[in-house]
């Protein structure tokens, strides 16, 4: 679990291309992390998938949409959610 406050942080989707450009961000709500966090089982106790950088494969995108349905996915990018600490 994360100790810290939630006010301080903040949540992106980026999409990667072939030269590990970030082609596309998608920045998410403390809500539509709560929705996603429970597809991501390596993350432990990190309900709030801050604590590290989690790959997501096209086999995710599915059920990514269904629990934050504004959420798209180019096939040519690779995809990672992270959280960070907002300044």
């Amino acid at each position: 679990m994360i100790d810290q406050d939630v006010d301080e942080l903040g949540w992106e989707l980026i999409g990667w291309d072939g030269d590990e450009v970030a082609a596309q961000i998608i920045s998410l709500t403390r809500d539509e992390i709560l929705r996603l966090n429970t597809l991501f089982p390596e993350r432990g106790e990190d309900e709030l998938l801050a604590a590290a950088v989690y790959p997501i494969g096209p086999e995710s995108y599915a059920a990514m949409r269904a629990a934050v349905p504004r959420l798209e996915f180019k096939a040519d990018l690779d995809y990672q959610l992270g959280g960070f600490r907002l300044a």
